[in-house]
């Protein structure tokens, strides 16, 4: 199992790639797996670790006048890191050895150009070729401008990459392809740059891209460079979305380009030494080679300029070291200082009172800090203030180093402290909470003069046990009797004190739903609903002392005078204060006036 996972692994980008191949090219390559597998496994030991990878590559056939590929006829294609020790050209007998016979065929072909060449079928499929480079071959096929084994590439499927460098040539090419069919007449170079060119693992592909804007006239250089970095870039992503291999395209313009490789540009002069072109009208090379016989040298201009930016970064470096003291460690100390003042209950104020009541509770009357402590939060408020008045002080690295680690010590105490006391303060609110209950039990009739030892077993007798409120009300009034017995033996843990907090929340809630429910019920029977006519239906109660009767259909109010109902200016939101309701019986003579009001024969409940 260990073994399929490692395999799996090592062929996902494969996989990924005929995945998205109709089913019967996908069935084609799928049959020679094993076969590849095996091939490779033996090139791999053979090769000491110089193995970059292999990649399979269709043959292509010109069907009229278009190439199409045909993958009954395929190629193993296999690269070979030589970096350290270019090769002039790959042979498979040379790295295979006595394994050589047993694998493969040797074919002697010639050219156009009737010079002789090699190439190698399998023995177990002669469908199937064997092909190999490396990559110094590839790099100097580049910069001849030779660039079938990118073309290659860029039509093959990765079979096994070690190092990342097959997955990017790949897409380096599909990339290239699609630059160049959108602006081929401006494009002056495309070249690689970077450690990866030189066979090294890396996730960090680099391409340079020159562009010409000797002829623009439309519109400004820099509208010209905008415009082409941002088709060029999502390119590049879109070729990611395609490959899983994102390509890092750096633009620039003919002119800027040189004018940064006379002004002695450093990231130019890498770009020409070890850069590596994959698409070249003829400059790139010629600018590599006026490089390496010292034709391209700095203007003096550039000399005074590199002397006067070292000057400009060492200023630089030292007002960093005040930034640092300015905007990090002085808030860093003076932050949690008064963070703990704070949770003792002191409004945040001024650095200079901070240290003030810092001093005098923390360290004199409470004596919970250190007089380390409080000195370093003297000392770094005060050179703060002496940077602010003075931005000329200088801060040594040392000084940072000092103050960092003092930092470093008092932000530990400081948070040790606001653990303890964020903790006690948990802990209090137990004892709050299990006030507000006790406070919430008292305002039920009957309760107020029951002793707190007494007054949880009442109510949960007459309120739970009875069935007036929720069986989990009795459940969270056994946690919260624990949690506040755990607290006055100074046992109780913050869990606990989670949880009775949310117990008390849910006897609360109960409560007060049965209050209100009390409340609507008591309402209900002083505020009577009638029927009359077609489904219509009115209100009427006694409101502080006056007969009110509400009609439900058009919303008018009405009061009772002496024998008869008068519409008034009111709305029914006018009536919620319960206190004011009092008990209304229904007499003939009220039935009869209000029949008159909503001229009905008859009124029934």
């Amino acid at each position: 199992m260990a073994k399929e996972t490692k395999e799996s692994s090592r062929l996902d980008t494969f996989y990924k790639e005929i995945g998205k191949l109709p089913q019967e090219i996908k069935s084609k390559l799928e049959q020679h797996i094993d076969f590849f597998e095996q091939f490779s496994a033996l090139v791999n030991e053979k090769a000491l670790g110089k193995s970059m990878g292999f990649y399979i590559t269709p043959s292509i056939e010109m069907k009229n006048n278009q190439p199409i590929p045909n993958f009954d006829k395929l190629t193993f294609n296999f690269l070979l890191d030589d970096f350290e020790k270019p090769i002039q050209f790959f042979d498979p007998k040379l790295l295979l050895g006595e394994e050589f016979d047993k694998h493969l065929i040797e074919e002697k072909k010639k050219d156009q150009y009737n010079q002789e060449y090699a190439t190698y079928k399998f023995k177990a499929n002669e469908s199937i070729t064997f092909q190999g480079s490396s990559i110094s071959m590839l790099r100097e096929n580049c910069f001849d401008s030779v660039y079938d084994d990118l073309k290659s590439l860029g039509s093959s499927f990765v079979f096994e990459d070690n190092r990342g460098f097959i997955s990017a040539l790949k897409s380096i090419d599909i990339h290239r392809n699609m630059l160049l069919q959108k602006f081929e007449k401006y494009v002056v170079v495309y070249a690689g740059a970077g450690s990866w060119l030189r066979g090294e693992k890396s996730n960090d592909f680099d391409v340079f891209v020159v562009v010409d804007d000797t002829d623009v006239k439309r519109m400004s250089r820099m509208q010209v460079k905008d415009q082409l970095t941002r088709i060029i870039l999502q390119m590049a992503q879109e070729v990611a979305q395609l490959t899983g291999i994102q390509v890092h395209a750096q633009v620039y313009l003919l002119t800027d380009f040189w004018d940064a490789l006379k002004d002695a540009h450093p990231v130019m002069f890498t770009f020409l030494r070890d850069g590596v072109p994959f698409y070249d009208r003829g400059l790139y090379n010629s600018w590599k080679e006026l490089l390496k016989l010292g034709k391209i040298r700095p203007s003096p201009e550039a000399i005074d300029m590199h002397m006067n930016v070292a000057y400009q970064l060492t200023d630089r470096a030292k007002k960093q070291l005040s930034e640092i003291v300015m905007t990090d460690l002085y808030y860093a100390v003076l932050n949690p200082a008064q963070a703990i003042l704070m949770l003792k209950g002191f409004n945040p104020t001024t650095p200079k009172e901070t240290v003030k009541i810092f001093k005098e509770v923390l360290l004199e009357k409470e004596k919970v800090v250190s007089q380390k402590d409080v000195t370093i939060l003297e000392d770094t408020i005060a050179l703060f203030k002496k940077i602010e008045h003075d931005r000329e002080t200088e801060v040594k690295g040392k000084d940072i180093d000092k103050m960092l680690k003092e930092a470093d010590s008092f932000l530990k105490n400081m948070k040790s402290m606001f653990e303890e006391i964020n903790d006690e303060k948990t802990k209090e609110s137990v004892l709050s909470a299990y006030g507000e209950l006790l406070n919430q039990m008292r305002t039920l009739p009957g309760y107020s003069d029951i002793s707190e030892k007494e007054i949880i077993s009442v109510f949960e007798r007459e309120y739970v046990i009875s069935g007036k409120l929720s069986p989990i009300v009795k459940k969270s009034l056994t946690s919260i009797v624990k949690g506040k017995k755990d607290f006055d033996s100074g046992k109780i843990t913050t869990t606990e004190v989670n949880k009775v907090l949310k117990d008390v929340r849910v006897v609360l809630a109960e409560i007060k739903e049965y209050r209100d429910k009390a409340v609507l019920s008591e309402l209900s029977k002083r505020k009577l609903t009638l029927s009359y006519g077609e489904n219509k239906t009115c209100e009427v109660f006694s409101y502080g002392g006056v007969v009110i009767a509400i009609d439900n259909v058009s919303g008018d109010v009405f009061e009772k005078k002496e024998n008869s109902f008068e519409k008034i200016e009111a709305t029914k939101d006018s009536y919620v204060d319960t206190s004011k309701y009092a008990s209304l019986q229904l007499s003939e003579e009220l039935l009869s006036q209000l029949k008159e009001l909503f001229n009905s024969d008859s009124i029934f409940i």
